[in-house]
């Protein structure tokens, strides 16, 4: 498919993306606020803060509208703004393009979270005055951590150097026609692309690759811990219905709400997770993987 088409095709589904994620996390504020018990009071300051942060992503992508390209070595790839409305300058874009990564990462704890309360409300309801009061600084530090560390290894192990702008460039004037000279973008490269003092040509860069070591730590982790209280409220329904401590109606009830968490996990690990770790791991192991940077776009931005 020609370039430009794909440019028009990433444009218009962010678009989509963010309009459609603007109404739903108005909506589902909406209900929070409108429609829940008051016995919900934890799980509702979390959705609260998951609806903050939600809407934060879905602004912070529509800012940085990101375009990717992956490189034709196989040892990187670089996501650049191609924001078409108005030009926010390098500094803010920069920062813009650090915090979608953050946000990006952010995802995964979110959902774990989201486990972590089925599982406690199921099993250890004793332990739900943990998501009130100062216990809910707690979970906001569980998301707010991951963020963090993710936003600093981007911003300083991942971001524009004269080294990686001049390899980039390669890669984005044969296959897009971009120059990349003076553009703010976030170009992790696995191993050197030139030889210094310092390294020669083709070594480990050991700061892009640990940077992605953790990201991957950061995902098993959180998927680990999102399986593990999923099958251990499971097992805890099925005991506690066949002791008959549990009605049939509430049964179905706590089954309901967990298939629907199980789905909340599954559609992002296909649609949002294993994409982007197409990507990173291609460019760990120096694999060129084509043209996936445009359909890594643009599943991200249907997260929110």
């Amino acid at each position: 498919m020609p370039q430009p088409t794909w440019s028009t095709i990433t444009h218009l589904f962010g678009w989509f993306s963010f309009l459609i994620a603007i109404w739903a996390t108005i909506t589902l504020f909406v209900l929070i606020e409108k429609k829940s018990r008051k016995e919900f009071g934890g799980y509702k300051n979390f959705l609260r803060i998951y609806c903050c942060y939600a809407f934060i992503f879905c602004v912070v992508d529509w800012l940085v509208q990101p375009y990717a390209v992956v490189d034709i070595y196989g040892v990187g790839y670089v996501f650049y703004s191609e924001n078409r409305l108005f030009d926010l300058g390098y500094s803010v874009v920069h920062i813009l393009q650090v915090l979608y990564c953050g946000c990006f990462v952010a995802s995964s704890s979110f959902l774990s979270l989201n486990f972590i309360y089925r599982y406690i409300s199921s099993c250890h309801r004793h332990w739900l005055h943990h998501f009130q009061g100062l216990g809910l600084i707690v979970v906001i530090l569980y998301c707010v951590l991951p963020f963090l560390i993710w936003s600093l290894c981007v911003y300083a192990f991942l971001g524009p150097t004269p080294e990686h702008t001049a390899y980039f460039n390669i890669s984005t004037m044969y296959i897009e026609q971009f120059d990349l000279t003076d553009k703010p973008y976030v170009g992790p490269a696995c191993y050197h692309v030139s030889t210094t003092p310092f390294h020669q040509l083709g070594d480990v860069n050991w700061g892009t690759m640990g940077s992605f070591i953790g990201l991957g730590c950061f995902q098993v982790l959180f998927y680990g811990i999102s399986s593990v209280c999923g099958i251990l409220t499971y097992n805890n329904n099925m005991k506690l219905l066949k002791l008959a401590q549990l009605s049939k109606n509430l049964y179905k009830t706590q089954m309901q709400l967990l298939r629907a968490i199980v789905m909340q996990a599954i559609t992002p690990l296909i649609f949002v997770y294993i994409p982007p770790a197409i990507i990173i791991t291609g460019s760990m192991t120096g694999i060129y993987v084509g043209e996936l940077g445009h359909f890594v776009v643009m599943s991200i931005s249907m997260y929110p």
